[in-house]
């Protein structure tokens, strides 16, 4: 039987998460808890047609006074509208410490496929057995 709280699992999970997987949780979580500015997209022609479609000088700005480089992986928006590049997503890099975000992902298990969410009901109902047999 697993003695780890459903919150634990969660935390155990995204330690052991790859960097593909890392990012699409962070951008499943900014969506969910409305962080759209913390989402992280892939630094290529899709990502400048979407968001700056005709503003070429929209994106110069946004390059210019942000922290951006070309050959990056990544690219997110900070705070002030800029873009900010990277080419690593680690733990550390989510939008939220681990355990914040394990906390809301345990409260809206629905908005997030990467758990599983039956194995971690099934341990919620057997802790409850377990009490009420006491």
């Amino acid at each position: 039987m697993n003695t780890k709280t459903p919150t634990q699992q969660i935390i155990d999970t995204i330690n052991e998460m790859t960097e593909g997987e890392l990012v699409e949780l962070n951008n499943d979580y900014c969506r969910s808890a409305s962080y759209n500015d913390d989402e992280v997209h892939a630094n290529d022609e899709d990502f400048f047609a979407t968001y700056f479609d005709n503003d070429v000088m929209g994106a110069v700005r946004a390059v210019s006074y942000g922290s951006y480089e070309y050959s990056h992986t990544y690219v997110k928006f900070n705070g002030y509208g800029n873009l900010e590049s990277f080419s690593y997503f680690r733990v550390d890099d989510l939008c939220e410490n681990v355990e914040t975000m394990a906390e809301y992902i345990a409260d809206n298990l629905h908005d997030f496929y990467q758990f599983d969410i039956e194995e971690i009901e099934e341990e919620e109902e057997e802790e409850e057995e377990t009490e009420e047999n006491k």
